[in-house]
């Protein structure tokens, strides 16, 4: 190898590493652009921002050569919106700057001038289809805006799917725009085509099929819909009848020459006879407990169900057996006998009851489900200074609605829950009283991760005397559920010897606050306060605190540090507690 080529190397050598040095320095002292963006703001700042975000990684040195694409991205995010002229004016970062300010003048938007929808096919008789075409996002006058004008087209795809225009098409859909009139014509003929219809319905797997008749909201020759499908599916699982549920559109047996009829079939398997499973828990009001869970979903062909639980916690062990009948509906509309063994031991209170009851239940307008009730109960106690046999016989009623929106962790909801009963010596009951108690309790959540939980409770037990009447249904508050800080059922009047003697009322309310900090968490505080008592003289309790919300997959976890600021003394405590919020 001669002298020159060695040297020649070698400078490339070195030529090669000094690019690559350079190379690593540059890119060292490279630091992106931020966009400082002004002149507009609101859903315009937003959505250039938004445009800003999603190009690339620009060194801040070397913005004013990218110029002609951040122009770009703006004037796209700025037509989006409507704005097509508008004057956009750079201040390029200087030597030691890394900031970009952009100015924008978006200057007059184009306005919707000509607003043409147009239906063709079934869909002109539809009043589903009519009621879009009356509430379109966008009219004559209206700034154009791209995403509403997506959102009418989208609209009118997703009806046409949900009722059944499976050969729907848009025919035309067209947007001219005239920068300088300022002005936008919009043209979109809809061709829905012919509507489906239910056809035939085969039901297989059940043998009483009129059980299961009131759960059909449709009959062949309806008009198709994809929701009532749903409906039936949900319905179908939610009596408990069956493991398997399959409900399923023959699509491809729809033609012209049977009227465009969709076969439905309906696959069913029943549960297996016996169903048992078992559970543990823990909260601070109960302790820890165990649960064990029977049930035969099939007594007979006619629906009849029969379960039991046995569930043993630290103060209070009960035996529930309950057997019901299908009336109309084997969801919301149904007959029910019911016998609970319950055994207490808390605090001051030493109880054993068995009670008997027939219910029957029934659900108004979709949401309130509705108790009409006979119960019969026997019940030894005793309750501070105050110990008795008790015989009542009690008709009554109670009306409830839930609504809950976001499943497993809800993010919107609320629950109202009202009862009545009557005891009297006129048909055989040992005392004299009339039993009310109702409940509220709100669920809202606003900008996705602020939500707030309003809680109230009231009771009352009106005339009677607290003496004769059981322990059980005397009123009692605190805990978890009422107020934290203190414990469960431990605020009450006392009697002669300092022992909880329960009360005639009780009244309790919350407001709570959670933030949410990560996916699975978020933080709590609240302000408990409620009382028990006879006359509204006894001081009203007070707790307030802060705690961890953990979702897991079976609801959420809830742990409350709590301290009772009405007490001179204050006392704290731990409150622990799993399952949904509503």
């Amino acid at each position: 190898m001669s002298g020159d080529t060695l040297k020649y190397k070698n400078y490339r050598n070195r030529l090669i590493a000094g690019c690559l040095l350079l190379g690593i320095l540059s890119s060292a002292q490279a630091v992106p652009v931020t966009y400082d963006v002004s002149g507009i703001k609101g859903e315009l700042l937003d959505n250039v921002k938004y445009y800003l975000a999603a190009l690339p990684v620009i060194d801040s040195q070397r913005a004013e050569g990218r110029q002609a694409k951040i122009s770009d991205a703006i004037i796209r995010s700025l037509q989006a919106m409507g704005y097509y002229s508008p004057k956009i004016d750079f201040k390029f970062p200087a030597e030691k700057s890394h900031s970009l300010q952009i100015r924008i003048d978006p200057r007059k938007p184009v306005k919707v001038r000509q607003m043409q929808v147009v239906l063709e096919g079934d869909a002109k008789k539809d009043a589903d289809f009519l009621k879009i075409l009356s509430s379109l996002d966008l009219d004559t006058g209206d700034v154009f805006h791209h995403g509403k004008y997506e959102n009418i087209k989208r609209r009118l795809k997703t009806l046409a799917a949900t009722n059944g225009y499976f050969d729907a098409e848009l025919s035309k859909s067209d947007v001219q725009v005239y920068p300088r009139d300022e002005a936008a014509d919009i043209s979109i003929i809809f061709d829905s085509g012919p509507r489906y219809h239910f056809g035939s319905i085969n039901v297989d797997g059940i043998e009483q099929r009129q059980l299961i008749n009131p759960l059909f909201h449709f009959k062949q020759g309806d008009a198709y819909n994809t929701r009532k499908l749903a409906e039936l599916s949900q319905s179908l699982s939610q009596t408990r009848y069956f493991q398997v549920v399959d409900v399923h559109p023959n699509m491809g047996q729809a033609n012209p020459t049977n009227g465009y009829q969709i076969p439905i079939t309906v696959h069913l398997e029943k549960k297996k006879s016996n169903q048992m499973e078992t559970g543990l828990g823990f909260s601070t009001d109960e302790g820890p407990r165990v649960q064990w869970n029977w049930e035969r979903p099939w007594v007979n062909d006619y629906g009849h169900r029969f379960s039991s639980q046995i569930k043993v916690a630290q103060t209070t062990q009960t035996v529930d057996f309950s057997y019901r009948i299908p009336n109309k509906n084997p969801i919301d509309d149904y007959y029910q006998i019911q016998t609970t063994y319950e055994n207490k031991d808390q605090d001051d209170t030493q109880s054993q009851k068995i009670e008997t009851g027939l219910h029957y239940w029934t659900t108004l307008m979709g949401e309130w489900q509705r108790d009409y009730f006979f119960k019969t109960a026997y019940e030894m106690y005793e309750q501070g200074e105050d110990s008795g046999n008790s015989l009542l016989f009690m008709p009554g009623a109670a009306i409830t609605r839930v609504r809950s929106r976001g499943g497993i962790d809800p993010y919107w909801g609320d629950i109202q829950s009202l009862s009545v009963m009557f005891s009297d010596p006129s048909w055989a009951s040992d005392t004299r009283f009339v039993k009310v108690w109702g409940r509220t309790k709100w669920l809202r959540t606003y900008a996705t991760n602020h939500r707030f939980i309003l809680r109230a409770e009231q009771g009352a037990l009106l005339w009677g005397e607290l003496s004769e009447i059981p322990a059980s249904q005397r009123f009692f508050t605190g805990g978890d559920q009422t107020v934290r800080g203190y414990g469960y059922e431990a605020i009450s009047p006392v009697d002669s010897s300092g022992d909880l003697s329960g009360a005639l009322n009780t009244t309790a309310g919350s407001i709570e606050y959670n933030y949410q900090i990560a996916p699975k968490w978020r933080i709590a505080t609240f302000v408990d306060v409620g009382t028990a008592t006879n006359d509204y003289q006894d001081p009203w309790k007070i707790g307030t605190g802060f705690g961890g919300r953990w979702l897991t997959p079976v609801g959420q976890l809830r742990f409350d540090l709590a301290f009772g600021v009405s007490e001179q003394s204050v006392p704290f405590r731990l409150h622990f507690a799993l399952g949904p919020e509503l």
